[in-house]
């Protein structure tokens, strides 16, 4: 697991989030967070689904471990993030307690080159050297562990004690003079590594540029989601609202009324709530896998070699290209998301309201099993399984003896009996 910080002062940034100690063998997932290899391991031996434990996203298909593929290979594949692992090394050399290595003295600078921590007379005779001729010496107090990592030499991965200064494009490796002539003779394009670091530099910069741009969209896309849910909140209280006190006008003859249309608005209220936070929930978590690379393109950007910006590019390049891509998708379902609304049409409720004040004033006679006055009205048309309308509405007859109905005399309908409204 991760090597313990020296000092209580050091960034989070370089600690692991499992075992919280400064990273060892830094491993990148693929949603651009950065773990220990061993933490990854021990993570992934207790919890096989194989998710994040920062972000829940998916490190690995957990269908790729199988009988003759470990969790170890499977780790092995992901990136190592060598710009966090200089940072890493630069935080710890900082941390280390600042004596001289030649005179055990309180040592005031440090050599870029060497990492060497030296007293100011120390400093002298260490550029003196033959050797160290080139070396830069810089304070302590003022020196940062990014500085101290971007001045790390380069050297080959094969032959260590030669510094790297190509860079190879078909297998995407710095390397050295040496394995130039020896393996990659055939290679063509062989670049400066200087030149291979600008243009990682450039294309970092680019994909920070565009993380950042869709980051914001990303942004402003959940605060558009919030602010729908608020506008969807008000709408829906308006419409409780308006449903009160149009059920109340109505009073008891339109309760179910009034439910029914409690039901339906707060029903889409849930459905446009459930959508539109499965599309925030779906935005967060691709802008959590924007910052993330944006950091890593970032942190590798101010605190890598040139070798490490040319690793960490390529292993960032595909991943943010189809970020992207999959970011534009996800801000275009937000065109599926729908508002609630809820019209309530007045001049209904002033028929319904006409219409009920027409009732209220139907008068018959507790006696009339007949015809009766006719005093212009039809029967409503809204009744029960048990009323029965004819003549066009002048005619009602109750059949059967449920209590599904309207009555619309001073006494209950009595089954088998007409009730007619005789035109004038």
């Amino acid at each position: 697991m991760a090597t313990a910080a020296g000092t209580s002062s050091v960034d989070t940034e370089t600690e692991c989030s499992v075992c919280h100690e400064l990273f060892k063998n830094p491993k990148l997932l693929p949603c651009a967070h950065v773990l220990c290899r061993h933490c990854l391991l021990s993570w992934l031996a207790s919890n096989p689904e194989a998710l994040c434990p920062l972000c829940r996203g998916a490190i690995a298909d957990p269908k790729e471990k199988s009988k003759t593929k470990g969790w170890e290979e499977v780790v092995d594949a992901l990136p190592d993030d060598v710009a966090m692992a200089s940072l890493v090394e630069s935080t710890r050399v900082l941390s280390k307690d600042h004596v001289c290595v030649a005179c055990q003295s309180v040592a005031v600078s440090i050599c870029l080159n060497c990492s060497d921590m030296v007293c100011k007379a120390c400093s002298q005779v260490h550029i003196k050297f033959s050797a160290n001729h080139h070396h830069k010496i810089e304070k302590l107090s003022s020196m940062t562990a990014e500085e101290l990592a971007t001045s790390q030499p380069d050297h080959c991965s094969v032959h260590t004690s030669k510094p790297c200064e190509l860079f190879c494009p078909t297998h995407g490796a710095a390397i050295c003079h040496l394995c130039a002539s020896a393996k990659h003779r055939a290679c063509p394009d062989l670049t400066e590594l200087t030149e291979a670091a600008d243009k990682s530099r450039e294309e970092l910069s680019q994909m920070m540029t565009s993380l950042l741009t869709e980051e914001q969209q990303l942004e402003e896309a959940v605060a558009a989601l919030e602010r729908h849910l608020e506008a969807t909140e008000k709408v829906v209280q308006e419409a409780v609202a308006e449903i009160d006190q149009t059920c109340d006008k109505l009073e008891n003859s339109v309760k179910e009324c009034r439910r029914r249309l409690m039901k339906m608005t707060l029903d889409a209220k849930a459905k446009v709530k459930d959508t539109v936070l499965a599309v925030k929930v779906t935005l967060l978590d691709h802008r959590g896998r924007l910052t993330s690379h944006r950091r890593v393109a970032d942190r590798t950007t101010r605190g890598s070699t040139n070798k490490g910006m040319c690793d960490v590019t390529r292993a960032l390049r595909d991943r943010v290209k189809d970020l992207l891509v999959t970011c534009g998708q996800r801000r275009a379902d937000l065109k599926s998301v729908s508002m609630v609304t809820l019209t309530i049409d007045a001049a209904a409720v002033a028929r319904i309201e006409k219409e009920l004040s027409e009732l209220g004033q139907v008068k018959i006679s507790p006696a009339s099993v007949g015809p009766v006055q006719n005093l212009g009205w039809r029967f409503h048309t809204n009744h029960g399984t048990d009323i029965v309308l004819s003549n066009d509405g002048l005619t009602a007859e109750r059949v059967g003896g449920g209590n599904s109905g309207i009555v619309v005399a001073d006494q209950p309908m009595v089954p088998d009996v007409l009730y007619e409204d005789l035109e004038v």
